[in-house]
């Protein structure tokens, strides 16, 4: 499933590349989209609400409708040439002057007045990649508010707190030391995690591709996501499948470096360790270090 930041990358390229153009064609292959032509409409913007796509547009009699699209697992929308794809996974194409836009395999699509977007979000917590930043103390409130939780099934709770997918769900609990199964309510510090997981999200949200590492950068490199053993200690790493899981998603984690405690520490000397190289480093929110610190980097941090 695309995370908010792949959202928030795409919008800003179709606000780029088509924003002020106005459609001249429309095709919808979707029955939620039966009667929808927006030829003649010009394209306001679109944006990115966590997970969620919203393409505005003015219609030539004065109304604003949306578009409003969510991805899901398989979901993706091209922007700029023609897709080569059967005719049945394009489920909505937009003509524009600069090119065309076509939604691939979109599972949900519906459109609303622009002015009621936000009855379709209104559910969703602190938006990570948007205007305002959220907070890292109250989101780790709404994060702990079911304290029996499983911290990576907290950091996917759209309620909670909307943009993470489960690449941050299971990176972020290994850079800070902290077993993705916890329960959040016995995690102290939990503040640290997302003043670290905030801006990098939003880093990726500027410019892709998603790299939780440092290394490689402008390639999506990953410490525990996708890996065998862990990178720190040379453990193998245990692992989740999405129907195993209690949340219903894959995971890997490192028994050795992670183990789940009560009550557990966000380990922030082992994240400025980890992180030494990552430009998220430079951002005002990540944890700076106020005494000095041990050196080296211990398996169980």
């Amino acid at each position: 499933m695309p995370e908010g930041d792949t959202i928030r990358r795409l919008a800003d390229r179709i606000t780029e590349r088509f924003a002020g153009q106005t459609c001249s064609r429309c095709v919808t292959r979707d029955p939620r989209l039966v009667g929808l032509d927006l030829a003649g409409s010009r394209l306001v913007d679109a944006d990115a609400v966590g997970k969620h796509l919203f393409l505005r547009f003015a219609d030539p009699d004065g109304r604003r409708r949306s578009v409003h699209a969510h991805l899901l697992m398989d979901g993706r929308f091209l922007v700029g040439p023609a897709s080569r794809e059967h005719a049945f996974h394009r489920r909505i194409e937009l003509w524009f002057d600069d090119g065309r836009l076509t939604g691939l395999d979109v599972p949900l699509l519906g459109v609303v007045p622009t002015d009621r977007e936000h009855e379709l979000v209104d559910h969703l917590g602190p938006d990570l990649c948007g205007p305002v930043v959220p907070d890292p103390v109250v989101v780790a409130a709404r994060l702990q508010r079911d304290p029996d939780v499983p911290l990576a099934a907290a950091l996917l709770d759209q309620r909670n707190v909307a943009g993470f997918g489960n690449v941050y769900a299971v990176e972020l609990p290994f850079v800070v030391g902290l077993s993705p199964n916890q329960p959040v309510g016995a995690i102290r510090g939990l503040e640290g995690l997302l003043a670290i997981g905030t801006p990098m999200i939003r880093m990726h949200g500027a410019a892709g591709p998603r790299n939780t590492t440092g290394r490689r950068l402008g390639t999506a490199d990953h410490f525990v996501y996708g890996r065998r053993a862990c990178p720190v200690c040379a453990s193998p790493l245990e692992h989740w499948t999405d129907r195993d899981s209690p949340w219903g998603r894959i995971s890997s984690w490192c028994p050795v470096c992670q183990p789940v405690r009560s009550p557990r520490d966000t380990d922030l000397v082992r994240a400025r360790r980890l992180l030494a190289l990552h430009p998220v480093r430079r951002d005002p929110m990540f944890p700076r270090a106020d005494a000095r610190e041990p050196d080296g980097l211990s398996a169980d941090r």
